[in-house]
């Protein structure tokens, strides 16, 4: 399950430009734009291909009767897990056409 490691913690380095992504919503800064654009399309890019393919991993082998525990630490899991769910929640929560409307 060399595979399942591997991609746990490629899915972690892209949770974590992920979050730096969000951050930088919120401190746009025009000095550094060229640097913004790249953690931008790596965070989002990268985060919206390989976090639900790594938690749909762990489902699989959930429900397959695997424990994934096993094979990748559970802090790692874990932290892949939560990134997943503010992922979801930025897609489907903040850019929901009426979230805005008033």
């Amino acid at each position: 399950m060399r595979w399942l490691i591997f991609l746990s913690r490629v899915s972690f380095l892209c949770g974590l430009f992920m979050l730096l992504a969000f951050s930088l919503l919120f401190t746009s800064r025009s000095e550094h734009e060229g640097f913004a654009s790249t953690v931008i399309m790596a965070g989002y890019g990268l985060a919206m291909i390989l976090l639900p393919l790594t938690g749909l991993f762990y489902l699989i082998l959930t429900l397959t009767g695997r424990k994934p525990g096993q094979f990748v630490p559970r802090w790692l899991m874990i932290s892949n897990i939560i990134m997943l769910l503010i992922f979801l929640i930025f897609t489907f929560y903040f850019n929901d056409p009426y979230y805005n409307q008033r």
